[in-house]
């Protein structure tokens, strides 16, 4: 996460490669979010359409974290799927835990209906997204209301109760790039917090982060460890999960899993060309789960 006083780095950082995908040359893997940029200085904006400029910003991405670009890519990819779909299944209820710079409630307005949307963060973080959003005239759509909240210090309930959150109603929960930068018990806490107090049926997407002791010969997974323990000093790395625990890390918390996508899974279905040859080859240390809370 962050810093009481500072807006999250990673959050920002994250912003700028969604940025970037958003002016892909190619085609076939272009980024959605076209909104990532308002969140970038005007130097940053303008390099995106700079021809010159824009190789050297892939590079620079690439030489800091080895396919992590690639991974941005398929995360935001996967995660707009799920909330598209539930959007048009007419899911009531939409909470971002650890929003950061989302921008799919603002991007997926038309969709929205009647289907509340909470985003959750940290102040600084959500006062300077919001800042930005105002200064570029993009208006937050009314279904939306902003919580701020300290995960580890301050009570889910009891934040959400007071934002108008109702524990009846089917909701789908989105935690993207947040469980690492959380200790195991506050993780542990959002997922208590889904299964008790929202309906059966309910839905939670997230991502997580291979163990440090088994990153050895995988894609980029070391030096992008390393690389994010340099650049966010304020934002330590505290969970990771082995994937053949998720299950049942899952199961005894009372969800039953509903896809668990590796790194070679996300590289078939979110980085192939057209032609069948790869774009890039994607960092191999984070997996992307959606589960369910049980219905029995």
């Amino acid at each position: 996460m962050a810093t009481a006083r500072q807006p999250s780095v990673s959050a920002l950082n994250v912003a700028l490669c969604r940025a970037v995908a958003a002016h892909e040359t190619r085609d076939d893997i272009r980024g959605p979010d076209h909104l990532a940029e308002v969140f970038l200085d005007e130097a940053g904006r303008q390099s995106l359409t700079n021809p010159a400029v824009y190789p050297l910003i892939l590079h620079k991405l690439e030489a800091a974290s080895p396919g992590g670009y690639e991974y941005f890519i398929a995360r935001t990819a996967y995660l707009d799927a799920v909330v598209e779909d539930a959007l048009r299944s007419h899911v009531p209820q939409l909470v971002f835990l650890g929003a950061g710079y989302d921008t799919r409630a603002c991007r997926f307005a038309d969709l929205l209906g009647s289907t509340r949307v909470f985003e959750l963060d940290e102040a600084a973080t959500q006062t300077h997204k919001r800042a930005m959003l105002e200064a570029a005239k993009v208006a937050s759509p009314p279904p939306l209301t902003y919580v701020t909240i300290d995960f580890t210090t301050e009570s889910l309930a009891d934040k959400l109760a007071e934002a108008g959150y109702r524990e009846d109603l089917q909701t789908l929960f989105v935690l993207e790039g947040v469980t690492y930068y959380l200790p195991p018990r506050t993780v542990d806490e959002m997922f208590d917090f889904v299964r008790r107090h929202a309906a059966r049926g309910s839905r939670i997407a997230f991502d997580y982060m291979l163990p440090a002791d088994q990153l050895e010969g995988r894609h980029g997974a070391q030096q992008s460890r390393a690389a994010m323990q340099a650049m966010y000093a304020d934002e330590p790395l505290h969970f990771d999960m082995d994937e053949l625990q998720v299950f049942g890390y899952l199961a005894t918390r009372g969800f039953e899993l509903v896809e668990h996508l590796t790194a070679e899974d996300m590289q078939k279905r979110y980085l192939t060309l057209k032609d069948g040859t790869p774009a890039g080859q994607i960092l191999d240390l984070f997996r992307l789960v959606l589960a369910q809370v049980k219905v029995g």
